[in-house]
């Protein structure tokens, strides 16, 4: 029986201990012996205080069955752009616009969001983790996240 991909999201207010439950779920659920990754789309960047590890916009294996990464804006744009840029250019383009010139794109509210729902479907095509963990930003943004089709 082939194994599925389960994605635990820790979601609500700043402040309320989401980021330090999520580290401890991903510690948890890589020494049972699950691939998993942990995941932060909070710009507040916690999820390396919490792990005592320096993070970045690149995974980074923590410790066996354990991968985890900060979603940065900028690592974004320059390493997957060009997915950001067509997603885009066809929404706007079934609400009736025309084309849009990506240099002409800037960093906009959201993008940290979308980028991760971009890498949690690379690793449900690519079967490479077996548990994904979200470490959200506040319930505003997070709810952005969810908005995304």
């Amino acid at each position: 029986m082939a194994r599925e991909l389960r994605v635990i999201i820790y979601a609500g207010k700043g402040g309320v201990g989401k980021t330090s439950v999520a580290a401890a779920t991903a510690l948890r659920s890589a020494r049972m012996g699950h691939r998993t990754i942990v995941m932060s789309t909070d710009s507040a960047h916690s999820l390396s205080d919490s792990l005592e590890v320096q993070l970045s916009g690149e995974i980074r294996n923590i410790e066996d069955n354990l991968d985890a990464i900060e979603v940065d804006v900028i690592h974004e744009l320059e390493t997957r752009w060009k997915e950001v840029q067509t997603y885009i250019s066809d929404f706007l383009r079934s609400q009736g616009l025309g084309e849009i010139n990506a240099k002409e794109m800037t960093v906009w509210p959201g993008m940290e969001l979308m980028s991760a729902l971009f890498y949690v479907w690379d690793f449900y095509e690519n079967k490479t983790y077996d548990v994904v963990i979200l470490d959200t930003a506040p319930t505003a943004e997070t709810l952005r996240l969810l908005s995304f089709p």
